[in-house]
């Protein structure tokens, strides 16, 4: 007697094989695409009949391929269902519903298989890095979470160099997995979703509930502890790594204050293209300036970008400016690729900085220094800006109202406007009134749309 032969799975998902799901309005499922990590496959569900679930799995017959495949399969039979209706009625981000499906996920796929899915299934460096940078809104701790229980995220925690953040996540992960192996059970309970019996289903819908409820306030939490610790440490001030007093110049007119530059520690990256300029050009892939086919001899109708110039961007931060701290990090933001200096005296202390040195040579700080609020020092702080241009020909930009004001005391306002005036033609500074007005020439000094 011969025997049949298996057939067989081989890159086949399958997940219609699995046993009924009284929760779901559909049964059979259809491949929407391929995916190459735990982070961009998964499953998705209708809540209509006649139609199919849809998930996402690579195909192949590589050991990794064959890993994320059997990790689609447990969550098309573990996952909570209908994900953003859930999230609309707890109240909860639909992040918070996705990363409670994962770490349910990460724990079934060990006790079914007995591995890690996590192994060279998972690359972290991303998350990392956005964590690094500090102040990292609620979403990207779910995303962080989302590796509960895995190799994955340990790797993670060990590259976060905040130790408020990396003590943040090793806490909401203690506290995750205490749920689900001790007093809440919930490695054992979540699953009763898929019980025949409806009271048994009823039950597992409220833990389900508390605990992408209890997921989403872990994030919340830890998220708002940081943007407190940000705001903090703004409010005390960023001690300065080094300061400098600068002695007052001869050849200005007005009675300024003088100059103390204070370099804070720069931390995070500020990499950009600050004075990148889109050129015409007579080769290329597609044309954009077709009207040159008349008007340009060499008819240059392609284009081109040329190399970034970089630059010197002072930012007025007195009272008169009214900037917000979203203000001064919108600007600090648009301005990628130059160097940023702030200033604001009022002190008339040459121990006490009034000019913070915030970016350079593609990093910025981490938290922007607390200021006094007045001006004094506008001339010094434009001719050390001019100073710090690595050649002539990158912009100066000066974020001003114009509302100058010199050290207290006897300062003639003529003779300050009389400084300004000088320092703007010497050294071409070009002057923005406020917030949009700068984001508008930053975008056209990086090549982009005016």
């Amino acid at each position: 007697m011969v025997t049949p032969k298996k057939k067989s799975t081989l890159n086949v998902m399958a997940p219609e094989t699995l046993p009924d799901r009284p929760i779901l309005a559909a049964h059979t499922y259809e491949s929407v695409g391929e995916g190459y990590s735990l982070d961009n496959v998964g499953v998705s569900f209708t809540s209509a009949k006649g139609k199919k679930n849809t998930y996402k799995a690579p195909t192949g017959d590589s050991d990794v391929a064959a890993t994320i495949r059997d990790y689609v399969l447990i969550r098309s039979r573990y996952d909570l269902p209908y994900a953003d209706k859930r999230a609309k009625q707890w109240d909860v981000l639909p992040q918070a519903v996705e990363t409670s499906n994962r770490i349910l996920a990460n724990v079934r796929y060990q006790h079914t298989f007995d591995s890690d899915p996590s192994i060279g299934t998972v690359e972290s460096d991303i998350i990392a890095a956005v964590l690094n940078e500090g102040n990292p809104p609620k979403q990207v701790f779910l995303a962080a979470m989302s590796h509960i229980g895995t190799v994955a995220y340990e790797e993670l925690c060990a590259k976060i160099t905040d130790p408020d953040i990396k003590n943040a996540l090793y806490a909401s992960s203690n506290e995750v997995l205490e749920m689900m192996y001790g007093y809440h059970r919930l490695a054992k309970r979540l699953p009763m979703l898929n019980d025949p019996q409806a009271h048994r289903r009823r039950w597992a819908v409220k833990w389900w509930k508390d605990y992408v409820q209890n997921i989403n306030a872990l994030a919340g939490n830890s998220s708002k502890e940081a943007q407190e610790r940000r705001s903090e440490s703004k409010r005390k001030g960023q001690k300065p790594t080094s300061a400098r007093s600068y002695p007052k110049r001869e050849d200005l007119l007005g009675n300024w204050e003088q100059l103390v530059v204070a370099k804070p520690e720069l931390s995070i990256n500020h990499t950009g293209k600050l004075g990148r300029r889109t050129i015409a050009n007579d080769s290329g892939r597609e044309p954009r300036f077709i009207s040159r086919m008349v008007t340009d001899p060499d008819r240059r109708i392609f284009s081109r970008k040329t190399r970034a110039l970089g630059g010197v961007v002072v930012i007025d931060a007195s009272g008169s400016m009214q900037l917000s701290e979203e203000d001064l990090d919108r600007l600090l933001k648009c301005s990628t690729g130059a160097t940023v200096v702030m200033y604001s005296g009022g002190h008339n202390d040459p121990r006490i900085p009034n000019t913070w040195v915030v970016a350079r040579k593609g990093r910025m700080v981490r938290t922007l220094p607390d200021v006094p609020g007045n001006n004094c020092v506008d001339g010094p702080a434009l001719i050390y800006g001019a100073s710090l241009r690595e050649r002539s020909s990158q912009p100066l930009i000066w974020v001003s109202d114009g509302e100058v004001t010199g050290a207290r005391g006897n300062s003639s306002p003529e003779n300050l406007r009389k400084d300004i005036e000088w320092i703007k033609r010497k050294y071409r500074v070009q002057q923005v009134m406020d917030v949009p007005q700068a984001e508008k020439l930053m975008k056209r000094l990086q090549g982009g749309k005016r």
